[in-house]
């Protein structure tokens, strides 16, 4: 498929330190090493739909079970986040998706959406395989969705996550997200979303810089 995107883009390798410093976005100077994953980003569309569904069911039994949610909760929870038909409202909607590409091999996939007539952007999905995890794949995706804000001069990023999903809201933050605030909200089936509205905030010279360039939780997590 055409229009992949690779990364770390913005990484440089001239420093002899092994972790060199860099700039990034509204984190500020961070400390981060050399060796970065093979990153790559490719767009996901109808045709991806049922793998799509497929690898979600999979990593959120992996991921959610038992701590962040029970078996009943995510027999609930599945069906409104990434069932075929949803996916594929989404996608004719104005909410695209990209697939995570570790080594060449796909290894999960991020959904976003313009808001606020792009003064904000919404990163309603990221899916990593457990076996990723901590490997700087995820804050390599989030960096992609920074840029991608940039590009279209928002102001914020938003999200919402589970309050129990310690694991991924300690990640967030490490990416320079912060809790806005709580919000429960009753869904069909008799599941109900128990999040933290998380954000993070562009600093004004950047989405200056870009412009002109291309309340409630709208999709699961």
């Amino acid at each position: 498929m055409s229009s992949v995107f690779s990364y770390p883009a913005r990484i440089r390798h001239e420093s002899p330190e092994p972790y060199p410093a860099f700039f990034l976005g509204a984190v500020g100077v961070l400390k981060m090493p050399i060796n970065w994953p093979d990153v790559k980003f490719e767009p996901a569309g109808l045709d991806d739909v049922g793998a799509i569904a497929a690898m979600a069911d999979e990593i959120s039994r992996q991921h959610y079970l038992p701590d962040v949610l029970t078996e009943s909760q995510l027999a609930s929870f599945g069906p409104l986040a990434y069932a075929p038909e949803v996916l594929s409202a989404q996608m004719q909607s104005d909410v695209r998706f990209e697939w995570i590409l570790h080594s060449g091999r796909r290894v999960g996939f991020l959904a976003y959406a313009a808001r606020d007539g792009g003064e904000r952007l919404n990163l309603g999905k990221l899916y990593l395989e457990p076996a990723c995890h901590g490997l700087g794949i995820g804050q390599v995706a989030l960096w992609r969705v920074q840029d991608i804000a940039e590009q279209q001069g928002a102001r914020e990023i938003y999200l919402y996550v589970f309050r129990k999903n310690g694991k991924a809201i300690r990640a967030y933050q490490r990416a320079g997200f912060i809790i806005d605030r709580a919000e429960s909200t009753p869904c069909s089936n008799g599941f109900c979303y128990d999040d933290y509205v998380m954000v993070y905030r562009l600093k004004p010279y950047e989405r200056q810089n870009l412009a002109g360039k291309s309340g409630r939780r709208p999709e699961p997590p």
